[in-house]
């Protein structure tokens, strides 16, 4: 079980990537507030938050009066699943997480409902099968700032790898970069982080520096599936110039690879009647 305090409205997105599993099966992903718990004590709440490895599942059940939570959500859970009576106010839905197939559940939280939980939510994520299911969990709650301890980012083997794909010209002589993402989690709050903490591309025309930041070179928000194409903006090629792409310019992202985020070519403007360019 995964708590966590929402303190605004707004958005909180589940995703659960199944990554190995012995054999066919998967884990069930379930979102409820605290009202879902017969009566929590405040006191224990409060501890659970407080607890240094609230998110290590297997060590969650040595809080105090935790495995009697647990067996309650999870019987309170069952409740609910396959029936056709409307659900209660405390469950926000489930969905299935296995090999292939990621699960995703997103909810809106408004002031009111927030008022109504004291923005108290819990993802609970069951493995009925005998057998050890590995993968990736992400919650994404409401507020401007992604927030993940880097230690632990850095140590799982599925983040995501971003490189500068290719440098090019584009119409009337534009630099166009495509930059890719291999792999690996991007969550939505990347592109909610803003000034020092917001991830960058920069490129070097010659002597000057262009950086923009992830919501003004990718607004669509391709990464999340593979590439972008970027054209900078005020910028044409006259002359032969040595361009330089840099994705992650500022170093917020852990990545399986930085060796692939720099590229750098040389760039000769088209000719009007179809030169070719080329590139070293």
């Amino acid at each position: 079980m995964y708590p966590s305090e929402v303190t605004g409205p707004g958005k909180l997105r589940v995703y659960v990537q199944v990554t190995k599993q012995e054999r066919k099966g998967g884990v069930k992903v379930t979102l409820v507030d605290v009202r879902a718990f017969d009566k929590m004590p405040k006191d224990l709440w409060e501890e659970w938050m407080e607890f240094e490895d609230k998110y290590v599942p297997l060590k969650i059940l040595t809080v105090r009066n935790m495995k009697y939570a647990f067996d309650s959500l999870k019987k309170a859970v069952d409740n609910v699943l396959g029936k056709k009576e409307k659900p209660p106010k405390w469950f926000y839905g489930s969905d299935n997480a296995s090999l292939n197939n990621n699960a995703r559940i997103e909810h809106v939280i408004d002031d009111a409902e927030r008022m109504a939980t004291e923005g108290k939510y819990v993802v609970m994520i069951r493995n009925d099968n005998n057998f050890v299911v590995e993968g990736n969990i992400l919650i994404d709650f409401p507020g401007e700032i992604f927030d993940i301890e880097r230690d632990l980012w850095e140590k799982n083997p599925h983040k995501p790898d971003l490189l500068i794909e290719d440098i090019t010209l584009a119409r009337g002589n534009k630099i166009l970069v495509t930059v890719k993402k291999d792999k690996g989690f991007f969550p939505d709050a990347l592109w909610k982080q803003k000034g020092s903490k917001a991830v960058v591309l920069r490129v070097t025309v010659g002597d000057k520096v262009i950086e923009a930041k992830l919501p003004e070179f990718d607004p669509k928000r391709n990464l999340k599936y593979g590439e972008v194409q970027f054209t900078v903006p005020d910028v044409t090629i006259t002359e032969e110039t040595t361009v330089a792409a840099f994705i992650d310019a500022t170093n917020q992202i852990a990545e399986r690879s930085k060796g692939n985020n720099k590229k750098t070519v040389t760039l000769n403007p088209k000719e009007q009647q179809g030169g070719a360019r080329q590139k070293k």
